[in-house]
Parts: C-alpha cells; sequence; structure tokens
C-alpha cells in the first residue's frame, strides 16, 4: 500500500505544486483522492488513468474538482479502459461538473463516469480497500477520508475548520494528510492552522502527519514548527510526486 502526493497547494498551483491530489494504490487497486488543477499530468507520471478503479471528491471547491475536465478528454475519447469509472462525490457533484458542458453531452459523460454519493459516515469497498467518508466542517459539503487495508490506514482531512470529526477522521491513521492553510490570526477562515493539525494528529494518536494545502505565500518550515508544537511525531511537508510507503 503506497500513497502519492500529487498535488499539494492550496486554492491554487504554482511552479512546483499543483492544486489537492492524492493516490492511493497497491498494485491491483488505485484510487485517486481529489484532482484540483494540475493533478492529472502529475498521474500521468506514475500510471496510465485509464487504469484508475475509482475517483474521490471530497468537495466541489475548484482546487479539488477542476482537472475532472481534462480527466474527461482524455478517458472519453480512448477506447479501452475501465468504463464508467466510479466517482464517489457529495450528491449534487454531477450536475455541478456538467454545467460547463455543451448541452447533450450527459450521455457521453455518464458513460465515462458514474456517480455516487459521499454520505457520512458511509463506507464502501475498492479491491481490497475500505473506504470511509466523514462529514467535516467547512463552507460546503465535504468529507474527510479513511482508506484500509490489511489494518494499515491514510486518513485525510480535506479542507475544514476544527470540529471533532477530525477526531474519527484521523483516529490510529498510519499516515495522517492534514490541510494547514492558515495562520493563527485568520481567524474568519474557515480551514486548519498547523498547530490545529498537530493537536488532532496528537490525540487521534497517529503515526505520521503529512501537512499539506499550505496557503503557496506561506512559510512551510513555520508550519512545521507550530504543529510540532502540538505533535511530537513525524511530520513531512507535502510536496508534489513524494512516494510514502504505507505497509
Amino acid at each position: 500500500m503506497e500513497l502519492i502526493l500529487l498535488g499539494t497547494s492550496a486554492a491554487y498551483p504554482t511552479v512546483k505544486r499543483a492544486s489537492s491530489g492524492y493516490l492511493v494504490r497497491d498494485g491491483k487497486t488505485s484510487i485517486l483522492i481529489d484532482m484540483g488543477s494540475g493533478v492529472i499530468r502529475n498521474l500521468m507520471r506514475w500510471m496510465d488513468p485509464l487504469a484508475l478503479d475509482v475517483i474521490i471528491i471530497s468537495h466541489l471547491h475548484q482546487d479539488h474538482f477542476v482537472d475532472v475536465y481534462p480527466l474527461y478528454y482524455y478517458l472519453a475519447y480512448h477506447e479501452s479502459g475501465k468504463f464508467p469509472i466510479n466517482v464517489y462525490a457529495p450528491a449534487e457533484a454531477r450536475e455541478f461538473i456538467l454545467q460547463i458542458f455543451p448541452p447533450g453531452s450527459g450521455s457521453k459523460f455518464d458513460s465515462t463516469f458514474s456517480f455516487h454519493p459521499l454520505v457520512d459516515q458511509d463506507t464502501f469497498e475498492i479491491g481490497d480497500f475500505g473506504c470511509q467518508s466523514i462529514a467535516v466542517k467547512h463552507n460546503m459539503p465535504t468529507f474527510g477520508q479513511r482508506i484500509s487495508q490489511g489494518g494499515h490506514v491514510v486518513s485525510y482531512s480535506s479542507d475544514t475548520t476544527f470540529s471533532e470529526a477530525l477526531f474519527d477522521v484521523a483516529d490510529g491513521s498510519d499516515v495522517f494528510i492534514c490541510e494547514a492553510t492558515k495562520k493563527e490570526d485568520y481567524k474568519d477562515v474557515m480551514h486548519l492552522t498547523a498547530r490545529q493539525a498537530g493537536m488532532v494528529a496528537s490525540k487521534a494518536g497517529v503515526k505520521k502527519l503529512v501537512l499539506t494545502h499550505i496557503w503557496p505565500d506561506f512559510d512551510p518550515d513555520y508550519q512545521k514548527r507550530a504543529a510540532a508544537e502540538q505533535y511530537s511525531g513525524p511530520i513531512i511537508i507535502a510536496e508534489d510526486n513524494m512516494q510514502i510507503d504505507i505497509g
């Protein structure tokens, strides 16, 4: 089981970082979690997108889903692939994404992607992986994720402000991918500080904390030091195309 960080920037891509995206795979099954701008380009470094088994979209902010458009065109005009690819996303995702396609595109779209609504605490299986979605607190319906296999767990906060649900998301994870978007004095932004990410990781018994979705203008080393005030375990600053073996 391995985790590959495909996009690690908050809000917009930079020269070195795509927007949010993560690949979990085991050699047989591949799960793509989120696909902000630039993620599909990075994904192609690791695998042919035609081989994806499932896509999870945590919420419908553009930096977490907008690469569904180039992915659609890549998939829809290849003759081979596992179609339709199952997409787990907030209930309104299909209609929301289809808005910018020309009229009459729904049939081709539906033969490429099959959408399923994410539901709080719902579980489903993909190959040998177990997946669980947990609603977190953001300014639109948003779901953290737990991906498990053989007693190992990768968890993902998605975008969120602090809530008790984060402890359920992170609980006992081998790796907790957690956003650390804002600084302490940003009061009205529904995101986490690095210090809050560290606190959740510590109380949830996480083995390794990956800080991601850091605002591009912020100093990642500062965010790492802030998280370390609360969490004594290993802390990694997420970088695009970083590979982490889970077990």
